[in-house]
């Protein structure tokens, strides 16, 4: 009988990543049957329904990090429902770039598993002893496993190298952009002397302008640097909107970007799906 393994990721980078472990995960244990959303969905049916009977079904999940999705919602949804299933079911996050240390909240509850040729290796001996009267004898598994692990190491160094390539200036712009911005209205709040220096036209485009680049922070990074970045202008903007005597102006500001983190969460759950 097949072993079912479910492949959790959010995010491009993980998606290729968590693609190349759901290609090689056959090749070495030929009774596993991984589960990869959205790909492995058949057309017509209803993702909702077809992702919640594959997380109760399955007999190990892997969870796919990397450092732009660890407070992605639909990693944290999916591993919260695998972990339904701890009497039956193995749930493990592989680390790609990251360290256990590089973050906290519920995914530090499962095994963590570095990329690399140890660690990995105990993933794949747990993923063995869900195999029943399937699974491999240790020697087979470890001559099976030093033949293909190899080819999958090549692949994801592959992926990896191109992405901080094509990803890290980009990111760094936009932090730059950011800091810069929040340092000029740290200076406004600071040297306002009197009602009326700053006009509001002004202090309206300063704030949509620190907006602007919370969105494009969110595209990039996720939500965390956009909600750090945003925790520490929140006051300055208020002092400096009170020094204008226009609270209105910190009331809109306040109002829009809920407005904009609700519906990047949803836009994020509309291409998950």
């Amino acid at each position: 009988m097949a072993s079912k393994v479910f492949i959790s990721w959010s995010g491009e980078l993980s998606k290729k990543l968590a693609e190349e472990v759901r290609l090689w995960l056959p090749g070495v244990l030929q009774f596993v049957k991984p589960y990869f959303t959205p790909n492995d969905i058949e057309k017509g049916t209803r993702w909702s329904t077809e992702i919640a009977s594959e997380l109760e079904s399955s007999n190990a999940g892997i969870i796919c990090l990397t450092k732009d999705n660890l407070n992605k919602p639909w990693i944290l949804f999916e591993a919260g429902a695998l972990s339904k299933n701890f009497g039956k079911a193995n749930v493990c996050t592989i680390l790609f770039n990251l360290d256990s240390v590089d973050f906290t909240g519920p995914l530090t509850s499962f095994q963590a598993t570095k990329f690399d040729k140890t660690d990995f290796k105990k993933l794949l001996t747990t993923i063995n002893n869900t195999g029943g009267e399937s699974k491999l004898e240790s020697a087979v598994l470890n001559d099976v496993f030093e033949m293909w692990w190899p080819k999958l190491e090549t692949k994801i160094n592959d992926i990896l190298s191109s992405h901080v390539n094509e990803g890290e200036d980009n990111l760094r712009s936009e932090r730059e952009i950011l800091e810069e911005v929040l340092e000029l209205t740290r200076m406004n709040a600071k040297r306002l002397p009197r009602q009326g220096e700053v006009s509001r036209e002004t202090v309206h485009r300063l704030l949509e302008i620190i907006q602007e680049m919370q969105y494009r922070m969110m595209k990039i990074s996720g939500g965390k640097e956009s909600m750090i970045f945003f925790e520490e202008m929140r006051m300055s903007i208020k002092r400096l909107c009170m020094e204008l005597d226009s609270p209105e102006l910190y009331e809109r500001f306040m109002i829009r970007n809920e407005k904009f983190f609700n519906e990047k969460y949803l836009i994020e759950s509309d291409e998950k799906k």
